[in-house]
């Protein structure tokens, strides 16, 4: 809403510079003790959680900085990837569909979300690179804590925990084949928070999630028809919050791209004359050149999804009925999405996905989940956990234990 044209802030004097710095600094560790006192429930553990997520994502914004924004691009005539990043943020806040090279900035101008927010951390600092680092650490973090929380859903500490190493291990490779839009880390977030609605059954907090998340990419709108196949069974309570839940993604859809002076087209809604499924497949002649090999678009869907398939397969039987639900509908779309109108190589895309196949993957083989839920013996108290509520409760509502 900044009217034409619009440069980078700054630089303002020392003092100003370091305040508005520490004042960022202040409101997101606010944010994270906040956090980390509403975790208490998790025992003497919580505050070592809280650390050790902080330290995670301050890891992964780290690479990317050397992995990505510090990188030298010989596309093109070459040029580094940090400049790439300057350029698109001003095309987008000038509302350019190209940017200085000529390059298109569809779908990633119509993202205002992560945008809009950068620009006012840059605001108040007045230091673009800070603006960046800050957002990108906080929301990492935050999508870290989000990950966890989606796992102790269905699993105990040590298996959630587990889960999670996914997320570092795989991050290298998501951030292999790009140039560091800053859409990701708000956009992950909202979609793992939308799941965690989903399986709660809060379709309220599910409709912001939903809302917030078209604004920062519009996959997030898969979340809808996840909720319905969730409720599918009550079908008849759920055709109304699925109806506000449809008609919150269209009005974040189209009033955005309205104001950015979007038509029907591909080309105005992410860029391409058309379907990607032959030049993703490496079938007849390629709409575009890709930043990676042809094997690359296999490679990167098994090392994300199809790694994770066979031990969901042994375990698909005594699996939560919302976790299938989850996987058939979720998994599906988010791929099919990026056969269709991206590139199968860009693993950062199936990120949101590794919460639920890594829950899925480390749930309890039936054999266990027997054993855990066998009678207890004298003098023994029950003390059902995630597991036991998840086997106990299959397909039905949230534990609100």
């Amino acid at each position: 809403m900044e009217p034409a044209p619009v440069a980078f802030v700054g630089p303002y004097t020392p003092a100003a510079a370091a305040a508005g710095k520490a004042a960022v600094l202040l409101l997101m560790g606010v944010a994270v003790w906040v956090r980390a006192r509403l975790d208490r429930r998790e025992g003497r553990h919580a505050g070592l959680l809280t650390v050790g997520l902080v330290l995670l994502a301050g890891a992964m914004t780290a690479w990317h900085w050397f992995a990505v924004d510090a990188r030298y691009n010989a596309a093109r005539g070459g040029f580094y990837v940090e400049q790439w990043q300057r350029d698109l943020y001003l095309s987008i806040l000038n509302h350019r569909h190209e940017d200085a090279a000529g390059w298109s900035q569809v779908p990633h101008i119509y993202r205002p979300l992560p945008y809009g927010f950068t620009r006012s951390l840059e605001r108040l600092t007045g230091d673009w690179h800070f603006a960046c680092l800050a957002y990108r650490w906080f929301f990492t973090y935050l999508l870290a804590w989000a990950y966890y929380r989606f796992a102790r859903l269905f699993l105990d500490p040590r298996r959630a925990l587990l889960a999670l190493v996914a997320l570092p291990v795989l991050y290298p490779f998501s951030v292999a084949y790009y140039r560091g839009q800053l859409t990701d880390p708000v956009s992950h977030v909202l979609f793992v928070l939308g799941m965690i609605y989903i399986v709660q059954d809060r379709w309220l907090a599910l409709a912001a999630a939903v809302g917030l998340g078209v604004l920062a990419k519009e996959t997030a709108v898969v979340l809808v028809p996840a909720y319905c196949a969730c409720r599918a069974r009550a079908w008849r309570s759920a055709v109304g919050p699925a109806a506000v839940l449809g008609l919150t993604a269209a009005v974040a859809f189209v009033a955005v791209r309205l104001a950015a002076g979007w038509g029907v087209g591909y080309g105005a809604i992410n860029g391409t004359t058309g379907l990607m499924i032959g030049t993703n497949l490496g079938i007849g002649t390629p709409l575009y050149l890709g930043a990676a090999p042809t094997y690359q678009n296999y490679l990167q869907v098994a090392l994300f999804v199809g790694a994770f398939l066979p031990p969901i397969a042994l375990r698909w039987r005594g699996a939560d009925g919302r976790l299938k639900a989850l996987f058939l509908t979720l998994t599906p779309l988010v791929l099919a999405s990026s056969f269709c109108f991206s590139w199968l190589y860009e693993s950062r895309n199936y990120v949101p996905l590794l919460p639920l196949l890594t829950t899925l993957a480390l749930l309890p083989t039936a054999r266990r989940a027997a054993r855990t839920s066998a009678p207890l013996g004298p003098g023994e108290q029950s003390a059902p956990g995630p597991v036991q509520a998840a086997v106990v409760d299959g397909g039905g509502r949230a534990n609100r234990g």
